[in-house]
């Protein structure tokens, strides 16, 4: 009898340590050498299972149950919070679990910038850690001129239907301030904002973008191509593959590009906004100064110069762009 308590004993104490070196092993870090931080999300009503799994999932530690087992003992297993927190490999279970206990960042900052195309928006999302790049860049086909350029606070865990409605409502109080003054357009709200996207990447300030809108309007009365180069940029830069950098110079073959986008070869708007255009561009859109110009440059001096003939462009071309 006491030679099988001896080694029942024996058993429990040899699985008791294989248990604790088990723990111990794995409750180190999963690769102490990788001190890369990612963005790791705990979505309210998230438990200690589900968070485990994730956690595994991601790579941030060797064994799910091991870290359940590590919260238990620490009391912590219902201290977990909801949040962004900043991760690492390189971090041991004991400290993940302190840093999930703490409180993590709720929400995301991030700025879109006046003029970017949807592919550009996508890169500082997945940079952020908000979003898949392709997957964002699917699901916002549809919405390019009305993903409102501003800084956001995106709450962590936010999810893509929801960030829409964060940038649409924004949009929608945005555009409502600018249409309380008299339209001083005949466009209806869509073809505005594909103008508005144009005017964006043609002219600078307020007053210039302003009189580009007149300009362009005063081309489209008369069915006049309003050849702008940034919407052949657009046309370009969308084949596959498509470019690191958008909006570079053209290149003369450019100007041949087969698209509806190339308002050289085709008169009227393009189909659609080819950028997300700002406040001041949407401005001159619903109100253009009206004048007789059809033409302008930028010129050398940063200066917008107009005419009203091409005579009078080319000579503004020869005296501003040697």
């Amino acid at each position: 009898m006491i030679k099988g308590l001896f080694i029942s004993l024996l058993i429990i104490s040899l699985g008791a340590v294989a248990f604790v070196s088990y723990f111990v092993v794995n409750s180190r870090p999963v690769d102490p050498n990788n001190t890369a931080t990612k963005t790791f999300v705990v979505n309210k009503g998230d438990g200690v299972k589900s968070i485990a799994l994730r956690l595994k999932q991601n790579g941030y530690i060797n064994d799910r149950y091991v870290f359940i087992a590590h919260a238990l003992l620490l009391g912590l297993d219902h201290s977990l919070q909801a949040g962004a927190f900043t991760l690492s490999p390189s971090f041991s279970t004991s400290q993940i679990i302190t840093k999930l206990s703490q409180g993590g960042r709720f929400d995301i900052r991030i700025k879109i910038v006046d003029g970017q195309r949807n592919e550009e928006i996508a890169k500082t999302l997945a940079q952020n850690d908000l979003f898949d790049k392709k997957s964002f860049i699917a699901s916002a086909v549809s919405k390019q001129g009305m993903l409102y350029p501003d800084t956001y606070n995106i709450p962590a865990g936010c999810s893509l239907t929801q960030f829409f409605d964060i940038v649409n409502a924004n949009f929608i109080k945005k555009i409502a301030n600018i249409k309380t003054d008299e339209t001083d357009t005949a466009l209806n709200d869509e073809q505005i904002i594909t103008l508005a996207s144009i005017i964006e990447r043609e002219a600078r300030t307020e007053q210039s973008k302003q009189y580009v809108a007149g300009i362009l309007l005063n081309r489209l009365a008369i069915n006049m191509p309003l050849q702008i180069d940034a919407t052949v940029q657009y046309a370009r830069d969308s084949k596959l593959p498509q470019p690191q950098q958008f909006w570079q110079p053209l290149a003369k073959k450019d100007l041949s590009i087969n698209s509806p986008y190339n308002t050289y070869l085709n008169a009227g708007l393009p189909p659609t906004p080819i950028c997300n255009p700002g406040y001041d561009a949407i401005y001159a859109a619903y109100h253009p100064i009206v004048s007789d110009y059809l033409f302008y440059i930028t010129g050398n001096d940063n200066q917008m110069h107009y005419a009203k003939t091409l005579t009078e462009h080319n000579a503004n071309i020869a005296k501003y762009l040697k």
